[in-house]
């Protein structure tokens, strides 16, 4: 099954798990964020390149565009709350050489974690992520 996923004749996608660790006490600082994948266009990505000692692999970074991004924030996430945080899919419309994601799956989601300046200066975030491949039997 991995071989025919690398190979391109399944479909799989990365999927981070994202979750607060405190027990007693909501994420008040550095709370995630996302982009509305229908709201970005491939002309707002800027590719940049992480060298591992065994290889070199790829990553985005998102201009502003032309302000057409719909951001959505997760603030006071609970220790009993999670975030799927997709990192790729080959179904998406990116992956598939188009400008942008159009229905049905997204590439990617851009995602950040935002400086908020209500929340009180001294308070730290804990978290945990964990990275899921998964493939379709299809």
């Amino acid at each position: 099954e991995v071989t025919e996923a690398v190979e391109g004749k399944r479909r799989y996608a990365l999927i981070n798990v994202w979750r607060n660790i405190r027990r007693d006490e909501p994420i008040l600082q550095y709370p995630l964020a996302c982009v509305d994948a229908a709201t970005v266009n491939s002309a707002d990505l800027r590719t940049f390149q992480i060298h591992y000692s065994d290889r070199i692999g790829e990553n985005y970074f998102c201009t502003t565009g032309q302000g057409q991004h719909q951001w959505f924030y997760y603030p006071q996430m609970k220790f009993d709350e999670a975030m799927l945080i997709k990192q790729w899919d080959s179904h998406g419309g990116i992956a598939k050489g188009r400008d942008m994601d159009q229905e049905g799956a997204s590439t990617f989601a851009i995602h950040s974690s935002l400086l908020d300046p209500t929340a009180p200066a001294d308070v730290k975030r804990e978290s945990i992520e964990v990275r899921c491949c998964v493939i379709w039997n299809e």
